[in-house]
């Protein structure tokens, strides 16, 4: 596989998320804005995890299956429709949970940072909100990535330009405490 690629919160066919996603006249526009963006940039050799909220109904796979994709990972939640498992298996290679992936925890909900054990959270759920520690978290609803999917690689360099503002940060303070005997904390 060349690239691996998040996007949450898809909500196709959900008429209501009009009314939070103003962008979009029709739900019809809405899905094929955001079907238009995956298939720009997966290709069939790459995986996309669909990190929830996607399958409301039917409709919402016959509108997957338009992604090129084939490889396709949905993690569940809170909106997708339960009784369509052995349906959402005809389009996803894989329905999970929560699960582990590389040094990520990969998750519709965000998890609580007591249960991270050293682990990073790619997220969904929260839309136009993201938790504030942004070297732990990343949100990948649809309105926090600009409706397209994010790479692996663009969540790495992420995190690591986190590291390398901390580093510095904490590099500031000891300068100030060693050379103006200044402390933030």
């Amino acid at each position: 596989m060349a690239n691996v690629w998040f996007i949450g919160d898809g909500h196709f066919g959900h008429k209501n998320i009009l009314n939070f996603r103003k962008g979009f006249k029709t739900v019809e526009e809405h899905d094929n804005t955001i079907i238009d963006a995956i298939n720009a940039v997966a290709t069939k050799r790459d995986k996309i995890f669909f990190m929830g909220d996607w399958v409301f109904d039917e409709g919402a796979l016959e509108q997957i299956k338009r992604i090129n994709c084939p490889h396709k990972h949905l993690l569940l939640g809170n909106h997708d429709d339960y009784r369509l498992i052995h349906r959402m298996l005809e389009v996803f290679d894989t329905v999970s949970g929560d699960i582990k992936y590389k040094e990520f925890w990969l998750s519709h909900i965000p998890i609580h940072p007591d249960e991270l054990r050293g682990k990073r959270n790619i997220y969904a759920h929260t839309h136009n909100f993201k938790i504030s520690d942004v070297r732990k978290y990343f949100c990948t609803s649809c309105e926090q990535i600009n409706y397209r999917p994010v790479s692996l690689l663009e969540i790495r360099q992420h995190f690591e330009y986190q590291d390398i503002l901390e580093r510095r940060k904490k590099n500031l303070a000891d300068f100030k405490e060693m050379w103006c005997g200044e402390s933030d904390v």
